[in-house]
Formats: C-alpha cells, structure tokens, sequence
C-alpha cells in the first residue's frame, strides 16, 4: 500500500493542477476556440472502447488504455503488428522471425523462441485469444481499432495477460449501409500491395461483410530475406433477428509466404550497408572468422543459403451471439483456430520448423445494465489446444532436434464490478480463478561434429497450476472531463515444459502492479492530457534463453538448446504521458512520453559452453562444472550466470512520439491534409547476454506523408516516406552459437527507409 500512497499523492497534485487549467485559461481570458454548430470542428474527437468488455469513452475507462482507430492505421502505413512501436510508444515489437513477433508492453514481454512458446501481453483478435505468437500476423486490414491494455488483465480476459493486452478489432457488418472500399499502393523495394472490403445489407436484419488483402514486396537484406508475401481474407454475417438478438459469424484466413526473415550480424559486416543477410558471402566469412579453429566446417558446404521460405497458413472461425435481457446482456463467443507453420530460417545457422496448432475456446459473459448505482460482469472461460511440432536447429556445429506434442486445458471463472458510492466517487473490484493442465510428450536429442541426425530420447510430463488473480479499484471525477483513478491488479501465466532428460518444467510467472492515472480534457474538448504513473513487481518471470539441458547421451550429456525458465524478481517502474492538442479546426498536435525503470533483483541462469571458454556476456559469473551431474565431457563447462541488477530487455528508458497534421481546405471541398511524426528512443539492451555490442543506441525516426481528398470523400491519393533517417534499428539479437564463446551475435533489424503511393476509393 505505501507504494500506492506514494503513487497516489503525486497523481493528486498534478490531477488538482490540470483540473484547474480550464477555469485558470478563462479567468485569463482565453477565448474559447469552438466553432459554430453549422461549421467545423475544433474539438478532439472522442473514441469508444471495449477494453473493459464493455463499451465506454475511453477518456471515462479508469485503466491504462491506448486506441488506434483504423484511419489513423492506415494513414500511418501500419500493415504488420510490428509497425505499432512507432505509435505506442509503451510497446516494442520486434519484426517476426519465422513468423513470430516478439511483444514488450512496458519492459514485460517475452522472446519467443519455439514453436510451444507463449506471449506474457496477450494478443486478442475480435475477440478471441490467439494462443500463438505467430497468430498476430496478417491481420490489420478492414480495421476499426486496436486497443493496447497496459498491466496485468487478471480478471476480464483470457489466458497469458500478465503483462497486459493487444486488442484487434476489425470493421463489422452494417445493416443499413451499402458500401465499399479499394485501396492500392506501390512502392521501394517493388511493393505491391492491395486491400478492400464490401458492406451488403441483405434485409433490415442481416449484412454481410467481405475484406481481403493481398502483400508483395522484396527483402530489405542483400540476400532477398526479410521480404513480406501475402494474401488474407475475412468474411463475416450479422444477423439481427429480433431486437433482443444479435448474433454474428467470422471466418478468416491468411497465408504468409516468400523467404521470410532472417538475422544479420551485429555490430553490423558493413556499417554504411547494415542490411547484409545471412548468406551473403560477406557475411559467410565474417560468421567462420569468428568460430573457434576446431569448429570450422568448410563454409561452402555449410552455411547459410538462399533457400530460406516460409509457408505459414493460419485461418479461423468464430460466433459471437448476444441477447439483451431486462437487466443484463449475455455475450457467448464459440471459437476454433488452426495455425499451420512451416519455415526455414537462418541466424545463420538454420531453423527448420513444421508445427500444427489446433485451439479451441468458449467464453460466456453476463454484464449488467449500467442503470443503476451497480454495474458488474461475470463469466466463464474454456480453452483447449494441441500442438505438434518438429523443430531442427543446426549451426553446422551442433544440431538440436525436438519433436513434441503439446496438450493444454484451461478453465477459468471471473468477474468484476462498480458501486458508485457517490456521483463522482466510484469503486471497484474483479477476480478470476484459473485451472490450467498441460501435457507434453517429447523426443529430442544434439549431435556435436556431426553430419549424422542426433539419435533421440523420449520424455512425457503432465503438470497442473491453479491461480488467482484480482483487481481493487478507486476513480472520482475531480471535473466534469477529470478522471483520477488509481488500481491495484495481478497477472498470471502458466508455466510449462521444455525438451531435457533432466528437469524440463518452468514455474508461472506472476506479476502485481501498482498505477495512479489521471484523464483530463480542457479548454472547450481541445485539449487532452492523460497521466499514469506505475510499479510493477514481476516474480517468476519466463525467460526463453540457450541453456544446458540434460540429453540422456553419454558421449554429449549436456547440449544448449532453447529452453524456457523462471529468473527470480525484477521491478519496473515509470510513467507515461499522453497529450492531445486540436489547436485549430485544422491543426493537431500530439505527443506521447514513457519513462520505464526496470531492474532485476534476481536474475541468475546457467551457460553451457562447449570447449569450455568463459561465457560471452556481460554479467559475472563463476564456473559451476564440479556441481553438475553427470559432469560434462571435458573440456566443455557449465557457468552460473548472475545478472542481476541489469534492466529488462527491450525497455527502453524513454520513448516518445510527437506528431503534427494541418489541414488545407480549398474552395471546391476537397482537402490537403500534411503530417510528420517522429518516434525517439533511448538505449536498450536487446539480448540477456547484455554484451554492449548487443545495446541499440538511441535514435530517432521520422516519417511523412501528403494526403490528397476528394471533394466528395470518393478517393484520396497519399505519398509517404517512412524512416527518412533510414535508421538500422535492431529489436532483439542473439548469439546462435553462444557455446562457443565466441561472442558472434546477430540481429533482428527494423525496415529501412520506405516510401510509396497509397490511393483509395471509396462507394
């Protein structure tokens, strides 16, 4: 609670200052800038949320909550759930690797390195938890908004939400509407790229709703890697029968195609051409430079190729039905997704993965009217998945092979409610109570120095978590349009399994985080200023590293492979600001700053080193071989690794991100509408080798665009360029072979400079 108070006193006085600023402009004789009713606009406009599962003004949610509607999505050039860094600033998401994106929420996230992995900020589209990391691909076309949820989601929402939320939710069929909407773009790097959707209303009391798109576009690498191929489709009906029915039917399905990405070393081959792949000859040589003597198989036979693909297919279906009874609505949403991943990668060593996902899910909720003192929602939760996976990681020294099938079964009951002791004075409380079973059946095995397919060795387990989570609230209205809340919530997510002979199991991860907040608007809706100052205690937390596991061999006892494991405690700390400013009816100014803290308070791991050179990182550690059993081949080593104290990884201490946009309005109607943002980012550390040449400096990056309308909103012509600086930014790194010693690491590295041409029409 003292962290709470301290937080709350602070957000008091900024709170009473801000909610004064309205009555202080007008007693100094500030004109109000609102216009006639008959002329337009200069206030901000208000956008409604769900994140509450309930739809309310987001000024009015007393939670962290960010919105993007789709318009400001696609003036933006936001096609992949990557691209949202550079407009949430609390978010970092690394471009996806063999299809899987790596997503931070205010330094929680996790590096998802295999096929069973699991995201700590859930990924929620229309609705349905995606289980997958690959999962958030493909999805931002036809899109009404998306909602980022900051914090642990302990009591409204599915599985994995202990770091927070990303909320996709697509445009939905209109009854009343028949309407229609192209939208082709051209650009560098040969893109070619098309959208659209058609409304049809069928009667009064159904519509149909169809959208598509379709992505082409070359590798940024020299080699043709990290290039976006691509075709997705949706189809939705909504049906009306009566006026205390809805219900409404969704399937949709995409296909990732092309080469797929893939890692360049860092510090870059070249520092004036830092995108040179994997199999660039420059790079071939750089990486057998680097290896130790003895580990050097001929680079013309093993390296990386340019053969690397990705043939991912992804497709699902869901209902969500609801009836209005007299005093609450019931909400039912039957889902089933299916994941097909195949993919070929390099980093440089290849990645060979196969995997089929299949995840099944129910949720029934019953929220109440909100006509009384009391409002309160209650619900159940069902989920059930099965994966199969076969995954190959060779470095052309070592090679790793797990073949596993994974089983899960989740049930979970939860609920919260609102009393309003008073008009202004609001409380409010939720729990949720979560059964989680996983089952998991393994083969696997490592080869060192050789050609052959490592012989493999079976291993079953079964493991069951039982959690609760809660939330206790407080918000008043200081004004009219001033909102201070202050929350006290938990997250939680499931532990699970990773392929050894020895211990194979990783605990939950649990996270309980305190937030002051403050929402304001002034000066007749023209201005907009929400606070929220936060502490987190993350215990537990899930880290995906290489490690020693125990393979049952006994000429290789002990091999790195991606594992998962729990590193002790860490606390993050900061806060973040968000302003708004309609300075005219043709001028918006925005802004948005995080300040993040974080530090691990204990943090130790094993490294396992094959020749038994001290490991490369930049934490202390101590040779731990005497206390292994059964003890390495010699001369191999395993070190106990202590990082604590560092920071979190892909936490940057400050982001920012400022816009402009100004209107032109000519005579005939049409409009020219001009706009700049730049995103800024202090240093981060990318990997937890945490190696300095492994920390992305801070940077900034600038993007631009024009945009031509029609005087009858009919079509539009915009030109953009996006990362003018043509900054090489790096969102995670690894050392693939980290048991060497050698410290040769390697990156994920951001798009270079892009520009283009997007025209749309409209019917």
């Amino acid at each position: 609670m003292r962290k709470l108070t301290r937080l709350a006193t602070s957000g008091v006085a900024i709170a009473l200052a801000c909610s004064n600023l309205d009555a202080v402009a007008q007693s100094a004789g500030v004109p109000s800038t609102a216009t006639p009713a008959n002329g337009p606009t200069t206030q901000l406009d208000e956008i409604v949320v769900t994140a509450e599962r309930r739809e309310q003004s987001l000024q009015n949610a007393p939670i962290a909550v960010s919105a993007l509607a789709g318009t400001a999505l696609r003036d933006s050039g936001v096609a992949d759930v990557s691209d949202l860094t550079r407009s949430v600033p609390s978010v970092v998401i690394a471009p996806a690797v063999g299809g899987v994106p790596q997503i931070y929420l205010r330094g929680v996230g996790t590096f998802a390195s295999n096929a069973y992995a699991e995201q700590s900020v859930a990924f929620n589209l229309d609705g349905v938890y995606i289980s997958r990391p690959a999962g958030a691909n493909g999805v931002f076309y036809d899109v009404q908004r998306v909602e980022v949820l900051k914090g642990p989601q302990g009591t409204l929402y599915g599985r994995n939400a202990s770091g927070g939320a990303l909320n996709v939710l697509p445009e939905t069929p209109q009854l009343d509407k028949l309407s229609a909407a192209a939208t082709l773009e051209i650009g560098n790097y040969d893109l070619r790229k098309g959208d659209a959707y058609v409304n049809v209303p069928l009667s009064d009391k159904a519509a149909l709703r169809a959208s598509g798109m379709v992505i082409d576009r070359k590798g940024y690498l020299s080699d043709g890697y990290n290039d976006d191929k691509g075709q997705a489709g949706r189809l939705q009906l909504l049906l009306e029968p009566t006026e205390d029915w809805r219900v409404r039917l969704s399937g949709d399905y995409y296909h990732r195609g092309g080469k797929g990405s893939a890692f360049v070393q860092y510090p870059f081959v070249d520092s004036d051409n830092p995108w040179i792949g994997p199999a660039d000859s420059r790079s071939v040589a750089a990486y057998y430079a680097g290896l130790p003597a003895v580990s050097a198989y001929n680079p013309l036979i093993s390296n990386a190729k340019t053969d690397g693909f990705v043939d991912n297919q992804f497709w699902g279906t869901h209902a969500e039905i609801t009836h209005d009874f007299s005093f609450a609505t019931l909400t039912i949403i039957p889902a089933y997704r299916q994941v097909e991943e195949d993919y070929l990668t390099y980093a440089p060593g290849s990645t060979r993965v196969t995997s089929d996902g299949k995840q099944k899910s129910i949720e029934a909720r019953l929220s109440s009217r909100e006509s009384s003192p009391l409002t309160w929602l209650a619900g159940v939760y069902y989920f059930t998945e099965d994966v199969a996976a076969n995954q190959d990681y060779n470095s052309w020294v070592t090679e790793s092979i797990v073949d596993s099938k994974l089983t899960d079964e989740t049930m979970a009951a939860f609920g919260q409610l609102t009393y309003a002791v008073t008009d202004r004075l609001r409380l409010t409380g939720g729990g949720r109570f979560t059964h989680e079973e996983k089952s998991q059946d393994s083969q696997f095995g490592t080869s060192v120095f050789s050609p052959l397919k490592p012989d493999l060795v079976s291993r079953a387990d079964d493991r069951i978590w039982n959690a609760a989570t809660w939330k206790v609230g407080v918000d008043y209205d200081l004004a009219p349009q001033s909102l201070l809340y202050a929350n006290i919530g938990t997250g939680f997510k499931a532990g699970g399994f990773y392929a050894s002979v020895g211990p194979d199991t990783y605990n939950p991860e649990h996270l309980t985080a305190y937030s002051v907040g403050m929402k304001n608007r002034f000066l007749d809706n023209t201005v907009q200023i929400n606070v929220e100052a936060f502490d987190y205690e993350y215990r537990d937390q899930q880290i995906n590293y290489l490690a020693p596991t125990v393979t049952g061999s006994s000429s290789n006892p002990y091999a790195p492979i991606f594992v998962t494991q729990n590193v002790g405690r860490s606390r993050i700390r900061g806060f973040e600001v968000e302003g708004r400013w309609k300075a005219t009816a043709q001028d918006l100014l925005t802004a948005t700053v995080q300040y993040t803290d974080s530090r691990y308070t204990s943090f130790t791991y094993s490294y396992f080193s094959t020749f038994g050179a001290p490991p490369s990182v930049g934490c202390a550690y101590t040779n731990a071989s005497a206390g292994a059993s059964p003890a390495p081949v010699a001369p191999s080593a395993i070190y106990s690794v202590n990082c604590s104290g560092k920071p979190a990884t892909n936490a940057p201490r400050w982001t920012a991100n400022l816009g402009y946009e100004h209107e032109f309005a000519f005579a005939d109607g049409s409009g020219l509408t001009a706009a700049a943002d730049v995103y800024l980012s202090a240093s981060y550390d990318t990997s937890y080798d945490y190696l300095s040449k492994q920390v992305q400096g801070g940077y900034h990056m600038s993007n631009a665009r024009l945009t031509y309308n029609a005087a009858d909103d009919r079509w539009s012509v915009t030109a953009y360029i996006n990362n003018i600086e043509n900054q090489a930014v790096v969102a995670s790194s690894l050392q693939p072979n980290q048991a060497f010693g050698n410290g040769l690491n390697y990156a994920n590295i951001r798009a270079p400079r892009t520009y283009g041409l997007r025209a749309t029409v409209k019917y």
